[in-house]
């Protein structure tokens, strides 16, 4: 077990250094590539990806405190993340000697003992040493950073922002993950029974049919329930986004960026599948996620638009129009913990700037006593109330309106009317709702 769960992590963390992508199509690719389909196999390595990449900044502090810089530099990224996986088993996960001498043992066959020979007696002393700790050593930022895993940009963003205190709170909230959340699809529910029993979980207090799904649950009975179509696994502030933007049947619909469908689906599910929506989504293959979403939920009002939504091709005069744009995930950041190492001072002001685009263009569809619901999974605030009150001078004949269900914490910068929710105080992603009357 442990060799293949090895050999899984190794090479997914490695195409996610090279490549840049994400976790989970690292994880396919590599399974795919070396022929592992053992589930047990597969969660463990899931589990060693998910977790050096939530501490990957201290992992590699420890690993620079017995590796020679040499040879950390001439490091292939096999070897790189197999010392990350060690770290992580040591000063992390507190694994006992035994467990790692056994991963130690199976590296060689994984990795292959020629390339691995340089390494070894540094290995050695990773998995055996007590390095210095870095309190007291090391810059104010820097220590913030390596306590809670953030880039060190990141982590002074943050405290300008929220405060010192407060910065802390939500950093360190990022170091374990957030609740799973669900909602019954009414396009698929053919009766009025309840979920409880079959999910063995919560229901979220003020919002129907929204459950917090127990990690103790029944997960054979989730995934049946989910594979039908009869529940959609979907973040509380996504859905609770979806019933912000509240749509009626035969109403037109805008839904930008909509990839990979939940929304869509919600929106339906209120609409009775009476009425138009009209998704936007620029990428092929979250295309065809969505197409696969729209089937298993039996969504038959949407049609698909593969355009830039900075663009749109088309001209329609909706009522609801329901803009959620590409974002910097920064309220994801404990549940894809891969996300902040990928995010950078430049790439956000890229994302900034396209969001107001968009936000504008979008808005241009909507009829006047219409609609507009702006959100993000982000919890910056120039990625949201910023953005916001851009487009509100901009536009004169928009103004923010209340909220229904209001179960998040009120905006910044005194937009009360806005919505926002965080993974320390909601046990969900972080996330920000805006809606606005056309006048």
């Amino acid at each position: 077990m442990l060799r293949d769960a090895l050999a899984v992590a190794v090479e997914a963390l490695s195409w996610m250094a090279y490549e840049g992508i994400g976790e989970r199509a690292a994880l396919l690719r590599a399974s795919q590539q070396l022929n592992i389909t053992s589930p047990s196999d597969l969660r463990e390595a899931h589990k060693w990806v998910m977790e050096t990449s939530r501490f990957q900044n201290r992992l590699d502090w420890f690993v620079m405190q017995v590796v020679p810089e040499e040879l950390i530099k001439n490091a292939s990224h096999g070897i790189r993340s197999l010392l990350r996986i060690l770290a992580y088993l040591r000063f992390i996960d507190s694994k006992p000697a035994s467990v790692l001498q056994r991963i130690v043992g199976v590296s060689r066959q994984t990795i292959g003992w020629r390339e691995l020979r340089p390494y070894e007696e540094s290995i050695a002393r990773l998995v055996s040493s007590n390095p210095n700790s870095y309190v007291g050593h090391t810059p104010e930022f820097e220590r913030v950073s390596l306590e809670t895993c953030h880039p060190i940009w990141y982590v002074k963003r943050l405290i300008v922002t929220f405060g010192r205190p407060l910065a802390l709170t939500i950093l360190k909230r990022d170091l374990s993950t957030v609740a799973t959340f669900a909602r019954v699809n009414e396009l698929k529910r053919e009766n009025q029974t309840s979920f409880d029993e079959q999910l063995h979980s919560s229901q979220v207090k003020v919002v129907e049919n929204v459950y917090a799904l127990d990690k103790g649950g029944r997960a054979d009975a989730r995934a049946k329930l989910a594979s039908s179509g009869e529940i959609v696994i979907q973040d509380l502030g996504s859905i609770v986004a979806g019933l912000v933007a509240a749509p009626g049947p035969g109403q037109v619909v805008l839904d930008v960026c909509a990839s990979p469908g939940n929304k869509t689906s919600h929106l339906a599910a209120q609409m009775g599948n009476d009425g138009e929506i009209y998704s936007l989504e620029i990428s092929a293959s979250r295309s065809l996620q969505w197409k696969r979403e729209m089937i298993r939920t039996g969504c038959r009002i949407a049609t698909l638009i593969m355009a830039d939504a900075t663009k749109l091709p088309i001209r329609i005069q909706a009522d609801v129009v329901l803009v959620d744009p590409p974002c910097s995930n920064s309220g994801v950041f404990a549940r894809d913990p891969t996300s902040k190492w990928r995010l950078t001072p430049t790439r956000l002001k890229e994302l900034v700037r396209a969001q107001g685009e968009i936000l504008q263009e979008a808005s241009e569809q909507l009829n006047e006593g219409g609609t507009l619901v702006y959100c993000t999974c982000s919890i910056l605030p120039e990625e949201n109330e910023l953005v916001v009150e851009t487009f509100l001078k901009k536009n004169p004949e928009y103004t923010l309106t209340q909220q229904r269900p209001f179960l998040g914490c009120p905006g910044l910068r005194g937009l009360s009317d806005c919505q926002r929710f965080f993974p320390h105080l909601h046990n969900c992603n972080g996330y920000f709702i805006a809606k606005m009357r056309k006048q």
